[in-house]
């Protein structure tokens, strides 16, 4: 999938800039694992988001959609997530949808479900695919959400220690599903994050 650079710098610049914030304001906030209500917390008392979360009577099994966020006319946001998540697959979805919330404005959004879902996923899986606005924004809060809860230096330190990295004990470690740790501490993903956090002047 490919990204307007600009959006993809914003992206990272707004979660080291979160992952700060959280440090500085959260007890504990450099503790390994971070936690997400506390995050939460973070966008409700700094940010002054007006945030709701709540479960949808949905089970996730089967469904190729975890959660959504809806952005009300008085300003404020509701999160719906669906039931029968693992801990590990909730605390990465709604740490992506608290994302939402933080990147949200009007020209990030889709009101067309049907047609967003459709560009989403057709993209999603084509690497030089060029997904619509409200589109990239779902892949680009993923990403927001692995370098909050798993920095980019932590997964290039865990690939370059000349050790096989142990993603079970990774996974476990920061609280995460197994599966999404490969994909994030994969080469050509830290090459991708390396070179836009560059770009984006994070890191020398």
């Amino acid at each position: 999938m490919v990204f307007e650079e600009s959006d993809i710098q914003t992206c990272l610049r707004k979660a080291v800039e979160i992952r700060d914030l959280y440090d500085l304001y959260v007890l504990n906030g450099k503790a390994r694992m971070k936690s997400v209500d506390d995050l939460t917390w973070v966008c409700v008392e700094y940010l002054e988001k007006r945030i709701t979360i709540e479960y949808a009577d949905i089970p996730v099994e089967g469904s190729s959609i975890k959660a959504a966020f809806l952005a009300l006319d008085d300003g404020s946001y509701r999160i719906g997530l669906l039931t029968g998540m693992s801990e590990e697959e909730e605390r990465f979805v709604l740490c992506k949808e608290l994302f939402h919330v933080i990147f949200d404005e009007d020209s990030r959004r889709s009101l067309d479900l049907e047609s967003h879902l459709e560009d989403y996923t057709t993209n999603i899986v084509v690497d030089d695919g060029r997904p619509n606005c409200a589109a990239a924004w779902e892949t680009l809060a993923e990403i927001a959400a692995t370098e909050f809860l798993l920095p980019f230096e932590v997964r290039e330190a865990h690939l370059n220690s000349g050790n096989a990295v142990d993603f079970a004990k990774l996974a476990t470690r920061y609280g995460l599903p197994r599966l999404h740790v490969e994909i994030a501490c994969g080469t050509g993903n830290l090459s991708y994050i390396r070179k836009h956090m560059k770009a984006a002047g994070l890191i020398d």
